[in-house]
């Protein structure tokens, strides 16, 4: 399938895989872009990725189709569908 990527307050992962890019991937959920994403670039995207644990880092929120920001409950269960859009932005408190 091929999921259309954008990533925002990412300018590793922008450099790595470009801000807007098509990925290439067998179906999978969300858990499964970003293991694929890991997967083909290596241990830099999985640095700014992954937190400790080997699971999505905290700070990074997604969103799938411009709907509300995914909880992370559901990213292994969000599957996704060919030509779907998905944004991992990093998130930062502030004021």
């Amino acid at each position: 399938m091929n999921i259309q990527l954008e990533s925002i307050g990412l300018p590793t992962i922008a450099k790595l895989i470009g801000k807007t890019s098509q990925i290439e991937m067998a179906d999978g959920t969300v858990a499964d872009l970003v293991s694929h994403l890991v997967g083909r670039f290596g241990k830099p995207a999985g640095r700014i990725l992954l937190d400790s644990k080997g699971q999505l880092d905290l700070s990074i929120q997604v969103m799938v189709n411009n709907e509300s920001f995914l909880p992370r409950a559901e990213y292994s269960r969000r599957l996704l569908e060919d030509g779907d859009k998905v944004k991992l932005m990093l998130l930062v408190g502030g004021g």
